[in-house]
């Protein structure tokens, strides 16, 4: 019999490519992602959440300096993770391929 746990989470590889100035600078780290139910988004509870506040659980291999100059951690990293543009899309994206992925056929 196939068990579903509703509640798993998942560690997935996140690829960024972001401008700083006149470079090009490219990147990789993990992000822990929450599988959403199909049906959260249309849960009025959510209504003012964007997928990535519901989905990031966490993140592997990227460092964001803080106002002092530390690195940001906790819920602090993943807001300046989720702020950032080209970060964000990345996210997301990394978030849907591997859901999408994961249920394709082997061949």
């Amino acid at each position: 019999m196939f068990k579903l746990n509703p509640t798993r989470t998942f560690r997935y590889p996140v690829s960024v490519v972001i401008f700083d100035g006149d470079k090009e600078v490219t990147g990789q780290f993990t992000a822990e992602f929450r599988v959403l139910p199909a049906t959260a988004m249309k849960d009025p509870e959510n209504q003012d959440k964007r997928l990535l506040d519901l989905v990031l659980v966490g993140v592997d291999g990227v460092e964001v300096p803080g106002k002092d100059g530390r690195p940001l951690q906790g819920d602090e990293l993943l807001d300046a993770l989720k702020a950032d543009p080209s970060v964000s899309t990345a996210l997301v994206n990394a978030y849907q391929e591997s859901i999408t992925k994961k249920n394709r056929p082997r061949t």
